[in-house]
């Protein structure tokens, strides 16, 4: 396993630049995920790693060696793509042996390889069958079994599971997740679905118009977004957003007037000093508002009013659409019980787990 560093790194096709001089040092044997939405470079950046694209400016070192200008079957990774890209007319285990073959590894070592590959991926009892017989997931799992014969300092995902249903995913993430921790090879995988970063990851990177928005460990991301593009993007449902400026409350602290109409206290020990009348957007995720009598101590929260607009029953929570002075907010109820559309809830909304973000730039303003 090797380390990755990525020092300026950018990518031009033509007039657009696609990747703007990202920085970014990937630890040996890490779990890293980059996400973003369509178009925001992550899968170029992962190209450019495979040498699979050319670099326009800057370097990409593996293991210690700078490797712009080096083949990409010479870097020492290995690819997995969302299509497979199996061969249909040959069997699981030569699938799994062809690029051994071409490299004319002898015969013997490519077979403990590939035994081995097929071990670890449970995929034994299907050496002997076509590609074209098996799963969607089976498939996967031969082109992940392909990668590991390699044995490469480096694995490369590319949106792999795009292609597989909701539960196959699922139990997909898991696999990914065993082989990593077993192998212990660095990883670096790119994806469009936040859950898969957050569930996989040691770390994601968050990436928005080629650049860099933020890197981190799951949970810290989450809890502490840098930005708010970072704060409504990672999370389901979206971060809730209310307009409002700097302001002082009855009582004379530090609160937020909402333009929909409430004033919010917060702690102003925990953002940066805030002038009154400074615009900003305050963040709350849909589990910090909930409806009265359904989970938080009334000295934490602000009470408010809204009408209900719409309801989600997932099981075991219940998503709760309202309407706020005009704004739509998101809630979420555990232990659910019937709500009317068009009913008026009150809800809690727990002024301890505010995010607050400069109207202007998006960045976070707290300490």
């Amino acid at each position: 396993m090797s380390n990755v560093t990525l020092r300026e790194l950018v990518k031009v096709y033509g007039r657009q630049v696609a990747v703007k001089g990202i920085d970014l040092e990937i630890e040996a044997g890490s779990f890293v995920a980059f996400v973003g939405p369509s178009g925001c470079g992550k899968s170029t950046t992962l190209r450019m790693i495979a040498g699979l694209e050319s670099v326009s400016h800057g370097d990409i070192v593996i293991g210690g060696r700078r490797v712009n200008d080096v083949p990409s079957r010479d870097r020492g990774i290995a690819m997995v793509f969302q299509s497979y890209a199996l061969y249909p007319h040959m069997t699981v285990y030569e699938n799994m042996a062809f690029a051994l073959k071409v490299a004319k590894v002898p015969r013997e070592e490519i077979d403990r390889r590939v035994r081995h590959a097929a071990d670890i991926l449970r995929l034994t009892d299907y050496l002997d069958r076509r590609t074209t017989a098996l799963s969607g997931g089976q498939r996967q799992r031969v082109a992940m079994g392909r990668a590991i014969i390699r044995e490469p300092q480096v694995f490369l995902f590319d949106e792999p599971l795009s292609n597989l249903d909701a539960q196959l995913r699922s139990a997909m993430r898991v696999e990914i997740k065993r082989l990593h921790q077993r192998l212990g090879t660095t990883a670096i995988y790119v994806t469009h679905d936040q859950i898969e970063a957050m569930t996989m990851a040691d770390k994601i990177v968050i990436m928005r118009d080629g650049l860099i928005e933020q890197a981190g460990a799951p949970l810290d991301v989450f809890e502490r977004p840098a930005t708010q593009f970072v704060g409504q993007f990672i999370g389901s449902p979206a971060m809730n957003i209310l307009a409002g400026r700097i302001a002082r409350d009855a009582d004379g602290k530090v609160a937020v007037a909402v333009d929909s109409g409430p004033v919010i206290a917060i702690d102003p020990d925990g953002f940066a000093p805030l002038e009154p009348g400074h615009p900003v957007s305050l963040g709350i995720r849909s589990e910090d508002i909930v409806p009265e009598g359904h989970g938080m101590p009334p000295d934490r929260a602000h009470r408010f009013d809204a009408r209900v607009t719409l309801t989600e029953s997932l099981g075991n929570e219940t998503l709760i659409f309202a309407e706020f002075g005009g704004t739509d907010v998101t809630s979420r109820m555990q232990r659910p019980r019937p709500v009317s559309e068009g009913e008026t809830l009150t809800f809690l909304l727990n002024t301890e787990r505010l995010h607050l973000f400069d109207a202007d730039t998006g960045r976070s303003l707290r300490r």
